[in-house]
């Protein structure tokens, strides 16, 4: 008989049972005892306590769905800050490593097509022809390009135009090179003297 009852019930509100908040308040099984006592002996105070379930329920689904949009809000607007950033910060090449400016990454990054075409140009003839100690020790710390064209400048004697030509580049960039290197140079030496 009060299965039937309860049977009754669930029936003849079917409609708002399928709601997906109700079915998932009734799939907790204190829940589900609670609705089926106060269908069964319908007094105020059972009454009450499933309006009371149901409101903490009805609040917990609530913050659940809140945090859920906050997440999921968050994370497009972060994909697209994260985007926009990535799409905005460039590869500057030209740009010094140090505070001093000397060495620029694109001088670090080695071309293996010049390689070869080197090796006869380029050997240790530079570093051979020094006999300070103190110099040594700074041509030592440039850029194996800035050595490349300190040593075709002072050694094999080949103008700005010439080294421009066979490292396939501009005789601007070689300039910049060359004034990079003697500075740096400089640099090293007048602390080394201090």
């Amino acid at each position: 008989m009060e299965n039937q009852k309860i049977e009754e019930f669930f029936y003849r509100n079917n409609e708002q049972v399928n709601n997906p908040i109700i079915k998932s308040f009734l799939s907790d099984f204190n829940n589900l005892y609670l609705v089926q006592k106060a269908i069964l002996y319908p007094t105020e105070r059972n009454k009450k306590l499933v309006d009371e379930s149901f409101q903490s329920h009805y609040i917990n689904v609530r913050k659940i769905k809140y945090v859920s949009n906050l997440i999921y809000f968050f994370s497009l607007d972060f994909d697209k800050k994260r985007r926009r950033l990535q799409d905005r910060t460039l590869l500057i090449l030209d740009k010094g490593l140090s505070e001093e400016g000397s060495t620029t990454a694109k001088e670090l990054i080695e071309d293996a097509s010049i390689g070869k075409e080197l090796d006869h140009l380029v050997g240790e003839g530079l570093l051979d022809n020094i006999e300070d100690e103190q110099l040594l020790k700074s041509l030592r710390k440039l850029t194996v390009k800035q050595l490349q064209i300190l040593e075709m400048i002072y050694v094999k004697e080949l103008s700005i135009k010439e080294i421009a030509q066979t490292l396939q580049t501009t005789p601007q960039n070689i300039s910049n090179l060359h004034r990079k290197a003697l500075n740096k140079l400089k640099h090293t030496l007048s602390k080394k003297e201090e």
